[in-house]
């Protein structure tokens, strides 16, 4: 009874902090559990196939899920964004597959540090397909961020392995999905955003881990079963995260997963992050959160003009 009021009265405090303060703290949340997810695969990378590893990632969160699914009677997953739910869960799988591989072949923190150049591919994605209009300093933004990348990747001095490659792949298509979660956020709930994300995915994993099944140990399961539960609560978090605050506040605050992963790198697998990382995620870190800055001003004032002319 005790530990039901206890409960109630934390979920009532909670909901009545700001919209950044509980946005924030979602991030925080997610930025342990995803970074934790990315240590396990790494630690597993070298004995377990990533086909195999991915499809416990999904499988695991779908079990996670199913109590949802359960309480809710299906009520959830009724939408009718169904097109873009599918678009999403595409793109989630090649993001998923590049990083995890990439994860087995190069350093924890600069797997992570390239990931976060999404936001650069996804201002690039609002000009191409929405016809958006960017000024002068978002451009320059973007040189500055991309400049992050050239002086973490160094070509000519540091030869780019299939683990690079795949990273880069993997921040495109999680750029595509990064849009598509906060277009749905704005009418589906984050459960759902999760669920379906999950039954889209599930069934493309399940074939590619079968083309390549080795019977996991039990201990390798209970990692990979770990994985898959931390991998959820964070992208659950993060949804959450998005859904209470605005992009120009969340985004500087997930950055606080490529200290995580620096730490997590250094403890567990001895890697200890270069200057060039150090410097080209600063200037990433940087160039993105000036980009989401910018484009909630432009969205304010978008609407702005809009209650004004009503």
């Amino acid at each position: 009874m005790t530990a039901g009021v206890n409960t109630g009265a934390v979920a009532d405090w909670f909901a009545g902090l700001s919209g950044p303060v509980r946005g924030t703290i979602w991030i925080l949340i997610s930025a342990v559990c995803l970074t934790a997810m990315a240590a396990t695969i790494r630690h597993l990378s070298g004995d377990v196939h990533t086909f195999i590893i991915a499809f416990f990632r999904i499988g695991i969160g779908f079990v996670v899920m199913a109590p949802w699914m359960v309480r809710t009677r299906l009520q959830g997953l009724k939408t009718t964004k169904k097109s873009w739910f599918l678009l999403r869960a595409f793109a989630t799988t090649i993001a998923s597959l590049g990083f995890f591989y990439a994860l087995g072949e190069i350093p924890l923190a600069d797997a992570v540090a390239i990931m976060f150049t999404r936001p650069l591919y996804g201002t690039i994605f609002a000009i191409v397909f929405l016809g958006e209009i960017v000024g002068q300093r978002r451009w320059a933004a973007l040189a500055v961020g991309f400049l992050g990348v050239l002086v973490m990747v160094r070509p000519g001095f540091e030869a780019i392995n299939l683990g690079l490659a795949a990273v880069f792949v993997a921040s495109i298509a999680g750029a595509a999905a990064a849009i598509l979660i906060r277009y749905l956020s704005r009418t589906e709930s984050p459960d759902t955003i999760t669920m379906y994300m999950v039954l889209f995915t599930a069934p493309v994993m399940l074939i590619l881990a079968l083309a390549v099944w080795e019977t996991p140990t039990w201990e390798q399961i209970g990692w990979l079963s770990f994985t898959g539960l931390v991998g959820t609560l964070g992208q659950r978090a993060m949804s959450r995260g998005y859904a209470a605050a605005d992009a120009s506040i969340i985004l500087p605050m997930d950055f606080s997963r490529l200290i995580i992963a620096a730490l997590f790198g250094y403890v567990l697998f001895s890697e200890i992050p270069s200057v060039y990382t150090a410097i080209g995620g600063a200037l990433i870190f940087t160039a993105t959160v000036y980009i989401a800055q910018r484009e909630a001003r432009i969205a304010r004032r978008s609407a702005a003009t809009t209650r004004v002319s009503e």
